[in-house]
């Protein structure tokens, strides 16, 4: 600023050498908006510094002292100037008349990037994590910048001039020469011999690319490249340095970077001679070549890792990067060589760290080199491989180097707690497993120690808190807390009382052990805690009675928070007996605490007034503790216990305590002694005696005693000794196996067992099995023994119970068991001596039932040691078949021989009752066991000779029944398959179940042709005898592909294994090969139709679900069959079987097997409505309800049914008499109906059958039954009338009789209040429903079956001649009342029907009809009733008698507001007969002026009434909103008043019909209407009004835009304006919302593109909301269009300029144009005084810039802006005045003086500086002004009042110009404090004679006489003194003055 510009102030830094100044962001940000590229240019230069280091420091010192981290945070700090520059470019270049500039800020901004990229790249080669991301900052800058950039065209290279490119070329010499020799000759010859230039020149006229120097230069490269592959050093340096390359940089390059080894190795060995390598590359070579002798091929691998290796590297993955390696290197795959060699960059290993070099070697070097490497890497190495061995040796050896061994002796490296924390790379799961074993060992990580919470996280997976040795001795928090302490203020914070009192136990914490336990703030903190340890106290010394009395203080603590704990407090708060107990052991006793001894305690001591009160309530402790002395002379007798305890009842000391001596109330038949529990008196009252039994004794390890007591106590005494026996030896049994782990209790029970003459072994197996377990579990588990021990326990007595799976547990336990102690024992697992000890597990198998143990039989098989398999499965008698299937374990060559010797064993049965079991005999057996039968090979022989030889075989197989016979006839050749099976099959089942599949065949069966019909009985013989297996064997025999064979395994799956899950699968595969089967062409299967299969599967589905035995099975079954209902031939439904068996299943009702046996609908739908009977007896009606819609089966019965039961139920608990139980009840019953779609006529029947039974309760009144009773009515009429068609007959006799109950009620009321009349009725004001409440909900009175137009018609109206009288006085009463309430409510309907029910005549409805019938023509005034004639015949004969009134009254009837809808001529004698009519009505008033609005209406429409009635109120008010009458909004208001028109369809009428307006274009013309916004918003207003809920119509409004057409903004802005208006009305804040919102949509989106800047001011005015709507300032600002803001009219509110000036300010604070243009505009004077005076504090501003002194050598300048100034300010203080703003006028006012005053000073000559001045020189400067009036102005313009009494002293006293003092006077008062403090300051001076006689002058002035003379005996002015007290006008005063 004091230099101009930016430019000269950096050459001036530049000059001297300063550093360039950071100018702040805000300073950049006003540089772009006044477009001065010279601050922006001087801000870019200003930030070069906080990139780059200095430029002359050199690189190294760079790259020391400027760290990339603070480069990375001096770009972050740069990003908001640069992302404001990009900001700028963007406007910029958005606008035309920006361009230039845009540019320039570009090319400025693009430079200082560019170079900042440039020269941090020239001093770093390699850029690190910070330097990175500083670079991508600045690029991405770069790139979005080069977007804004000049699109110049590319130029065209490829195209070719039109002149000779070998134009002007000079001839090369050798060029004969190079023309015979190849380029790559050429180019090494050129550059040997120095000719580049020539070669270039060649290459140009050959047109080769080589031309260009790089291309040259590339080629010269890869020839020194082929060069050193010939290791011809020579040469390739000569091409380097001819080409101008550095030799040895290059050489080293190379040989860093090239991927050929052998190149790397002879530049190594040429380099190292020369001496060319650093040591650290010389390290990185040896290194290299230690890496490549590692990984060589013929290098091994370290086994031992090796084999970690395949759990951490995917092998595919491995070789998924050496490809990547293998391109890199360019490495031919099919090079063998290459396979096992490996290559490295030398380059690669330089940037290896330390770390990462170890890491490579460790895979390759043995355990023992360990030592020599770093412990990170080695560690990170080990974890990363899980080698849990290596890892557990190194710790241990940690854990040990810290004792005296020396640590050369160590194998492993020092491993620290930090290694261990920061270089472990294993799983979670290793990691604590580290963990844990060091922190067992008091190890710990850093981290954890610091969080408490993961500390004790580690101590609980060691073992817990609490430890017999907890690893925590050397514990220390950061605040110097041991453990202990820790965990106590641990619990403290997290309220874990028990926790902790079981800690402080557990470890005997105490305050003498523990001083953490004894601080005062935790027992401030926690009152809790403090009781607590004063309680465990009492527990350790229990003689004390202090500890006592210290832990009551401690409870009365927790139960008086707010004060100390004392005795006294406790008597205060209440809690007498507790401070009496607490006394009981405080020292000295009662009697102590109540003497008020001032050395006592305050916590124990207590007043005795105060212990009287409390103990008020308790009168006779009262009296013993404070005895009323009757005299003073005589002592009260002592008061003991005894006389203490004479109230108590159960302590009576009269009866009890006579063994006491100090008893004195004993009488004489006391208990003299002490009752004990051997008394034999109790003992013989009331003592239970229990003998001890046998299982007593066997606890005790006593067999004899316990068989001795059993044979007395039981046995001898029991009827059925052999059952008694059994049962006690299986309690015996269960004891033992409870106590297996005590060998005593085990003995005992076994010895028992033998003693009963029971079998003990299975106890003993069974207890040598647990013991067994035990300890197998007790060395592989970290769980406690008494855990394992518990849990096996429990096993036990479930196996006690037979449950199979603990069994099967067991036998697992107990084979991991005996394979444990084999391994432990060191015995061979296969040996004889480990065979004997499986013989346990054999017993075991075989005492529980299940399959024996095979686990040793397996491990022989799968060490082929077929010996000890065959001894073992023999010597303990396998099955046979679980021998074979073990053989699969077997060598292939064991296994057969296995097989082979295995064919021949004999089976286990073969006798034929087993059912199960297929008579598969051999030859031998059949020859040897019939002898009484031919001889095989002899039948064979015959069968040879026979003609039909496969007939006849079978004719011998089922005489001779062997079924073998069967199976090699079907051997024979065109032998059939189906005659083969059924022969097999008969003559394999028992002869019962042959007889009945062969029952059909009559003849003999040798000769019987077997067929598929004989296949399909034996099928189903066998299946319905369950002899599947005998099918299965057969059909695997002969038919081994028939689908068949598919359902046979299912159904033995099912029906005998339960496997349902493997059932699905095999079913699911016999629907693919039935489909197969189905539609194959080929005959694969020609034997056995498909019809025929399919037959039979659906027999064997049927008969599965006929065989099942629970419902368990059915529902599994039929889950199972869902999806294979095309299986059934005419079947069930499978899925609604399945359903139901769903919903039954945990029921006791089952499906009847009826229903699946013979299926069909009918079956099934009475089948469920026989469960739904039962389910409701059951009361299950959730379930009923499920089974009626599977039936579909009517529920109403049901919901009735189950509505009555929970009736019955609420009657039953007592609730029923409620009223509010029986009215939700009913509601409930309704909804449920409602719920269940019951038909209407049910529902109907419930209630009217109910309402005979509602009564009267007592606690009710007399009226509930009666109210009940019509609630019933009313809901069984609504009911009635949701019938289709509805019969109204019943439906009118339903209403008469809830008519009678009203009746009925209303009458009561009324008789109830003439006998009660002081009570009013009572009115639930809690919000209670009540049963007429309820009824009123389901009203007939808008039911349009009833609301037909007859009861609107005169006809069957009874009249006052007509009409029967069949009710009482008192109903009739009551009748007239309630039809008047209805008529009131507009139920004119019910009202006709009501009397027409009655026969009853009301004068209301009569009128009101007659009313209606005149209206619509249906009768003239002839045709009326005579006594409604007869009203309007009187009505017109008052007329006559007052003949000055009009026809039509002013004041009408017509509407609610008493006005005339419509102006109809006074003759329209209907209109006048109507409001006679009306008039005379007292109920339904209302309708019939609705009657004469719809006539009037009508008349004005020119249409008949009947159509006005037909038509709705929401289309007559539409007619009347679009009729433009004047007055329409005074007729709608009308009309809605008279019809009750909901809100919500008036609001949309209004809303619709001002969307209309807004749209319609004026006649005539396509445009619009126009009007001014005022009228229109006015208009719109009016319709707005006829809606009461504002609200309504605003929301009505906001819908209406979405359907306006696009393009109409002009409405749309209209709409938004109202519906804002209307929300502003009812302060609805969300609406307002969703307006402006849409405003600003609507702006953006439409009327900003239009350029609709008039509709824009209009949205802006309209809505008037200008603080959030600043967008639109903004836009029209932007556009040039601010002006338009500006205009008369615009704001009659006034709150438009304010809001324009708010906008200025804020967001233009620099355009004070603007400013001044606005404020001018509106005659805002105050505004432009403030401007006026904030320019003229910027000129003072200006002035303060400099110093004084400067500014007085430029006085002509100074003036100049002084005068600017003083104009401004005297604008100021005028606009001021103008606007009465008094305060600032006058500030101004005396600024204005003040600068006056300085031109004044500047004019003559003097210099003082008076303005800009600080509050601190301000004393000074009005002291040095000569005169008052200066002094005054100068105070006056800074606000400040000095001190003018100094003023004064050094202006008169000292310098004695007195006519200062008489300017002071003449402006100010000389007060009397004023002499003082002048006295008071010319006494703290040595005063001269002039001063001395300036004061005497200055005390004549004092008119104070008496301070006068004080003053001036103070300073011992005598003569003044003896002057005043001789004046007669003061002495007398003074006399009197100084005598008083």
């Amino acid at each position: 600023m004091i230099h101009g510009s930016a430019s000269t102030v950096d050459s001036l830094c530049h000059l001297n050498g300063w550093g360039r100044c950071s100018i702040p962001i805000h300073a950049l940000e006003a540089g772009i908006e006044n477009r001065q590229l010279d601050t922006v240019d001087f801000f870019l230069k200003s930030k070069e510094n906080l990139l780059n280091p200095s430029s002359k420091s050199s690189v190294p010192d760079q790259l020391d002292h400027f760290s990339s981290h603070l480069y990375l945070k001096n770009v972050e700090m740069l990003t908001p100037a640069l992302d404001l520059l990009c900001s700028a470019i963007r406007e910029s270049d958005s606008e035309t008349q920006s361009k230039h500039f845009s540019e320039q800020l570009l090319n400025l901004t693009l430079s200082f990037l560019n170079k900042q990229i440039k020269e941090l790249f020239l001093h770093n080669e390699e850029l690190d994590e910070h330097l990175q991301q500083g670079v991508n900052i600045l690029t991405s800058y770069i790139n979005e910048l080069r977007t804004f950039m000049i699109k110049f065209p590319w130029k065209i290279i490829d195209t070719v001039d039109e002149y000779d490119v070998n134009e002007n070329v000079p001839e090369v010499r050798d060029s004969d020469i190079w023309e015979k020799l190849s380029v790559e000759e050429v180019i090494s010859s050129a550059i040997l011999n120095n000719k580049i230039p020539e070669a270039q020149t060649f290459f140009r006229i050959n047109s080769h690319s080589a031309q260009r120097l790089e291309e040259l230069i590339r080629i010269g490269l890869n020839l020194v490249f082929d060069n050193l592959k010939k290791n011809n050093i020579k040469e390739a340096s000569e091409l380097l340095k001819n080409m101008g390359f550095n030799v040895k940089d290059q050489l080293l390059k190379i040989c860093f970077y090239t991927t050929d080894k052998d190149i790397r190795d002879f530049l190594v060995e040429i380099l190292k001679e020369k001496n060319y390598f650093s040591e650290n590359e010389k390290r990185t070579i040896n290194f290299v070549h230690q890496v490549e002798k590692f990984y060589s091929g013929h290098f091994q691998e370290n086994v031992q890792i090796q084999s970690f290796a395949r759990y951490w590297m995917k092998e595919q993955d491995f070789f998924k990067h050496k490809s990547v390696l293998d391109s890199l290197l360019k490495q031919d795959p099919k090079d063998k060589f290459n396979k096992q060699d490996h290559r490295i960059v030398l380059n690669w290993a330089q940037w290896w760290n330390q770390l990462t070099q170890e890491s490579i070697l460790l895979p390759r070097i043995s355990p023992e080199e360990y030592k020599s490497y770093s412990p990170e890497a080695l560690w990170r190495y080990l974890t990363a491989r899980h080698d849990w061995s290596s890892i557990i040796l190194w710790i241990g050896e940690f854990q040990t180097q810290n004792s005296c061994a020396s640590l050369e002796q160590n194998i492993w490296p020092l491993l620290t707690v930090d290694v261990i924390d920061q270089n472990t790379c294993c799983n979670n799961y290793m990691r604590n497993e580290i963990l844990d074993k060091l922190a067992r060992n008091g190890i710990f990580l850093h981290s954890e120690l610091e969080n408490f919470e993961l500390f004790l996280l580690r101590l609980n997976r060691i073992g817990g808190v609490m430890q017999d040795t907890l690893p925590v001795q050397n514990y220390r928090s950061k605040e110097g807390w041991d453990f202990h302490s820790h965990f106590i203020l641990y619990c403290l914070e997290h309220s874990l009382q028990y926790l902790l009192y079981v800690y402080l136990d557990h470890y005997k914490l105490n305050p003498s052990n523990c001083s953490f336990l004894e601080k005062s703030e935790l027992y401030e903190a926690h009152p809790w805690f403090e009781f607590l340890v004063q309680c465990r106290q009492v527990s350790s010394n229990l003689t004390d009675p202090k500890l006592i009395f210290q832990a009551s203080l401690a409870n009365a603590q927790i139960l008086i928070p707010s004060n100390q704990a004392s005795v006294s407090s406790m008597l205060l708060e209440g809690h007498t007996l507790l401070a009496l107990a607490t006394t009981m052991y405080a020292p000295g006793g009662v009697s102590q605490v109540v003497q008020n001894d001032e050395n006592e305690t305050c916590l124990k001591k207590v007043d005795p007034q105060l212990l009287k009160m409390a103990l008020t309530p308790y009168p006779k402790l009262k009296t013993a503790l404070f005895p009323q002395y009757t005299a003073s002379s005589v002592l009260p007798p002592d008061i003991t216990l005894y006389h203490l305890m004479q109230s108590l009842l159960p302590f009576d000391p009269s009866r009890l305590f006579g063994w006491q001596s100090a008893n004195t109330l004993a009488i004489g038949d006391a208990v003299s002694h002490l009752p004990h529990f051997s008394s034999p008196d109790l003992v013989n009252k009331y003592a239970i005696v229990e003998r001890l039994n046998f299982a007593y004794y066997l606890q005790q390890g006593r067999p004899s005693f316990a068989f001795g007591t059993f044979l007395v106590q039981e046995l001898t005494k029991s009827k059925t000794p052999k059952q008694l026996i059994q049962q006690v030896g299986n309690e015996a049994y269960v004891l033992g196996l409870s106590s297996f782990y005590i060998p005593s209790v085990g003995a005992a029970c076994v010895c028992f067992l033998e003693l009963l003459g029971l079998d003990s072994l299975k106890l003993r197996v069974d207890m040598k099995v647990a013991n067994i377990v035990l300890s197998y579990k007790c060395r592989n588990e970290d769980a406690r023994y008494s855990c394992i021990k518990e849990s096996l326990a429990e096993k036990l007595s479930k196996l006690a119970m037979g449950e199979k799976a603990t069994v099967e547990e067991l036998l697992v336990l107990l084979e991991e068991g005996i394979w444990s102690s084999i391994q432990q024992q060191e015995i061979n697992r296969l040996s004889s001596e480990s065979s004997s000890q499986w013989a346990l597990a054999v017993q075991f198998c075989r005492l529980h039932n299940v399959k024996l143990s095979t686990s040793y039989l397996r491990e022989c098989a799968k060490a082929n040691d077929w010996l000890q398999f065959i001894i073992h499965s023999q010597l303990h008698n396998y099955h046979p078949e679980e021998v074979k299937s073990l053989l699969q374990y077997f060598s292939p060559v064991l296994q057969d021989h296995l097989r082979l010797a295995f064919e021949n064993l004999p089976s286990l049965s073969i006798s034929r009752t087993d059912s199960d079991q297929v008579c598969n005999r051999s030859p031998q057996e059949f020859q040897g066991n019939k002898e009484e039968k031919t001889d095989l090979f002899e039948v064979l022989l015959q069968c040879s000779e026979k003609p039909n030889s496969g007939c006849w075989l079978l004719a011998e197989a089922v005489k001779q029944q062997a079924p073998i016979l069967s199976v090699l006839a079907s051997c024979l050749q065109d032998a059939s398959t189906i005659p083969c099976l059924c022969v097999w099959i008969i003559t394999s089942v028992e002869e019962s179940v042959a007889a009945e599949a062969t029952g059909h065949i009559q003849g003999s069966m040798e000769g019987h042709v077997w067929e598929l019909q004989d296949l399909s009985v034996i099928w189903r013989t066998l299946l319905t005898r369950q002899k599947s297996k005998t099918l299965i064997r057969g059909f695997h025999l002969f038919l081994k592909d028939s689908p068949l064979l598919l359902m046979m395994e299912m159904y033995e799956l099912c029906m005998f294994f339960k496997n349902y899950k493997e059932a699905e699968v095999k079913l699911l595969e016999f629907q693919k090969s039935f489909e197969t089967v189905e539609t194959t062409a080929t005959r694969v299967h020609a034997t056995i139709p498909a019809e025929w299969l399919k037959e039979q599967v659906c027999f064997l589905l049927k008969l599965m679900l006929q065989q099942c035995g629970t419902q368990y099975e059915l529902g599994k079954l039929l889950q199972l069959f869902v999806g294979t209902e095309h299986l059934f031939c005419d079947g069930p439904d499978v899925k609604k079987l399945c359903v139901l068996s769903q919903i039954l299943k945990d029921t006791s009702i089952a499906i009847n097997p009826v229903v699946i046996s013979s299926y069909s609908l009918d079956n099934f739908q009475h089948e469920c409505t026989s469960i739904l009977e039962k389910l409701e007896t059951e009361g299950q009606f959730a379930l009923a309800r499920r089974v009626a819609e599977l039936a579909e089966l009517p529920v109403d019965n049901l919901v009735i049914k189950e509505i009555t039961q929970e009736m019955q139920t609420l009657k039953h608990i007592d609730q029923w008499s409620m009223k509010q139980a029986r009215i939700g009840f009913w509601k409930k019953c309704h909804e449920n109906f409602k719920r269940n779609c019951i038909s209407s006529k049910a529902a109907s029947s419930f209630f009217s059958a109910q309402a005979p039974e509602a009564r009267e309760y007592p606690a009710e009144g007399g009226l509930s039954g009666i109210e009940e009773r019509h609630l019933l009515l009313t809901l069984a009429a609504h009911w009635l009338a949701q019938g289709d068609p509805v019969p109204v007959e019943e439906l009118e006799e339903l209403e008469k009789r809830i008519w009678l109950c009203r009746i009925t009620q209303h009458t009561l009321k009324e008789n109830r209040e003439e006998t009660e009349p002081r009570f009013s009725q009572q009115i639930s004001a809690s919000g209670e429903l009540s049963f007429d409440s309820v009824a009123s909900e389901f009203s007939l009175s808008t039911l349009a079956a009833l609301n037909t137009s007859k009861y609107l018609e005169l006809n069957g109206l009874p009249s006052r001649k007509t009409c029967e009288n069949t009710l009482g006085q008192k109903e009739q009463e009551s009748l007239n009342f309630l039809i008047g309430r209805l008529l009131d409510d507009g139920c004119v309907h019910e009202a006709s029907r009501v009397c027409r029910y009655f026969h009853f005549y009301n004068q209301d409805v009569a009128l009101v009809l007659h009313c209606r019938a005149l209206a619509s023509g249906e009768a003239s005034v002839e045709d009326l009733h005579p006594e409604i004639h007869a009203v309007l015949q009187s009505a017109e004969l008052l007329e006559e008698e007052e003949p000055g009134l009009p026809l039509r009254k002013a004041q009408s009837t017509s509407s609610l507001d008493s006005q005339s809808f419509v102006m109809l001529p006074p003759s329209d004698e209907v209109v006048t007969n109507l409001e006679t009519l009306t008039s005379k009505c007292l109920h339904g008033k209302n309708y019939c002026r609705q009657v004469l609005c719809l006539y009037e209406l009508a008349k004005e429409l020119g249409c008949l009434y009947t159509d006005v009635a037909a038509r709705d109120g929401e289309s007559m008010l539409r007619a009347i909103l679009a009729s433009q009458q004047p007055d329409r909004c005074k007729r709608a208001q009308a009309f809605i008043s008279t019809q009750g028109l909901e809100r919500d369809t008036v609001a949309e009428l209004v809303a619709e019909e001002v969307t209309r307006e807004l749209l319609t274009p004026s006649e005539g013309t396509g445009h619009k209407q126009m009007f001014s916004p005022a009228e229109e918003s006015q208009t719109f207003l009016q319709l707005t009004t006829l809606c009461q809920d504002r609200t309504l119509v605003g929301m009505k409004l906001l819908d209406k835009i979405s359907s306006v057409p696009h393009g109409e903004l002009s409405c749309t802005t209209e709409l938004l304006i109202l519906a804002h208006h209307c929300f502003t009305l009812t302060c609805h804040m969300e609406g307002i919302g969703r307006v402006l919102q849409a405003a600003r949509l609507l702006t953006d989106k439409h009327l900003a593109p239009s350029e609709e800047y008039g509709l824009m001011v209009r949205l802006l005015t309209g809505i008037g909301r200008y603080n959030e709507m600043t967008y639109i300032f903004d836009l029209l600002h932007k556009k040039h269009y601010f002006e338009v803001l500006m205009r008369k009219k615009l704001d009659p509110s006034g709150t438009l300029k304010t809001a324009l000036l708010d906008y200025i300010k804020r967001c233009r604070p620099g355009d004070s144009e603007k400013h001044n243009m606005i404020a001018l505009c509106f005659s805002m004077c105050r505004e432009i005084g403030e401007n006026h005076e904030a320019a003229a504090c910027i000129q003072l501003k200006l002035i303060e810039s400099q110093p004084w002194e400067e500014r007085l050598k430029d006085g002509h300048h100074l003036k100049q802006l002084l005068l600017k100034a003083l104009t401004l300010m005297l604008d100021a203080a005028e606009s001021y005045a103008k606007d009465s703003c008094v305060r600032q006028a006058l500030h101004c006012h005396r600024l204005t003086k003040l600068i006056t005053l300085q031109i004044h000073f500047l004019n003559t000559g003097q210099n003082t500086m008076l303005i800009n001045l600080g509050r601190h020189r301000l004393m000074d400067c009005i002291i040095a002004l000569p005169r008052f009036y200066q002094a005054s102005i100068v105070a006056e313009a800074y606000d400040f009042v000095p001190d003018w009494a100094e003023i004064l002293y050094q202006q008169v006293i000292l310098k004695g110009d007195f006519n200062y003092l008489e300017e002071f006077k003449q402006q100010r008062l000389l007060r009397s404090s004023i002499f003082e403090e002048i006295s008071k300051k010319y006494k703290q001076h040595q005063p001269s004679d002039t001063v001395v006689k300036n004061l005497k002058k200055l005390l004549t002035y004092c008119e104070d006489v008496y301070l006068y003379y004080k003053l001036a005996y103070e300073h011992k002015f005598y003569d003044i003194v003896n002057m005043l007290l001789k004046d007669p006008q003061t002495g007398c005063c003074l006399k009197d003055m100084l005598a008083g």
